[in-house]
């Protein structure tokens, strides 16, 4: 499977998606904060990567002999509403801006005045690998705990089976809420005394990097400090000018 360049990525330009000839906007933290903030915009992203090998043996019941991308047109053409298809539809807008989305039975159409994308079934496992490593390369730790996909993938096959579409939480208390990036945004525009509207124009992949990097910064001036000042058997950390991406 071919990876999209790093400096791609980093530059924050469309992503081409050659399968559909077109390409896919890299959205921008207060384009995802349009749309709801951080928690739609992570149950769409997940949303759009369904997997059903991910879900349990049991909830695999009748699925075997559908595809990723049959289960989810089937759900996205459903006429009742849930979190995670609405966070699908509006990520959709975001990534597709001049396009008119429309769901037919088997193909998304991004329609433009004088050219029709689609995404099918032919094209869908490198759609979700561009959305991957957009949203989800070098995944950090804390996001991981929140970890919507399996939990949300399971519920989503529990719902096709029992028809009902009412929206699925992760476990967990109804007051927890999802603002990595915010967080990140925030520190940032302090530790680098940055203008926070600045970073607000960074993409998911841009906050992610620049966060790590500071995290690495951070971690090897307090380090030779540490040192300088004669303390013993301290682990010793990283050069903060190594790769940090995947």
């Amino acid at each position: 499977m071919k990876l999209i360049n790093k400096l791609l990525l980093l530059s924050g330009e469309d992503i081409p998606f050659v399968g559909a000839q077109t390409v896919i906007h890299q959205p921008k933290l207060r384009e995802i904060a349009m749309m709801g903030g951080e928690e739609p915009f992570l149950y769409g992203s997940q949303f759009l990567l369904f997997d059903k090998n991910s879900l349990v043996d049991q909830d695999k019941s009748g699925l075997d002999t559908k595809s990723n991308f049959y289960i989810f047109m089937a759900i996205m053409n459903n006429p009742e509403g849930s979190i995670h298809k609405q966070g699908a539809r509006d990520l959709l807008t975001l990534l597709f801006p001049n396009d008119t989305i429309v769901f037919e039975k088997d193909k998304i159409l991004l329609q433009r005045e004088n050219f029709t994308s689609v995404i099918q079934e032919e094209n869908f496992d490198e759609f979700q690998n561009i959305i991957r490593e957009m949203f989800f390369s070098g995944l950090d730790e804390e996001q991981k705990s929140y970890d919507p996909a399996d939990k949300l993938a399971s519920k989503i096959a529990e719902k096709i089976k029992k028809g009902k579409s009412k929206a699925a939480k992760s476990k967990g208390s109804e007051n927890d809420e999802i603002e990595f990036y915010s967080q990140y945004a925030s520190i940032l525009a302090v530790g680098l005394k940055k203008d926070i509207n600045e970073l607000m124009n960074y993409t998911v992949y841009q906050i992610k990097s620049e966060f790590k990097r500071f995290q690495a910064e951070r971690a090897s001036d307090f380090y030779m400090k540490a040192k300088l000042a004669g303390a013993q058997d301290l682990e010793e950390v990283k050069d903060w000018m190594s790769e940090i991406h995947p």
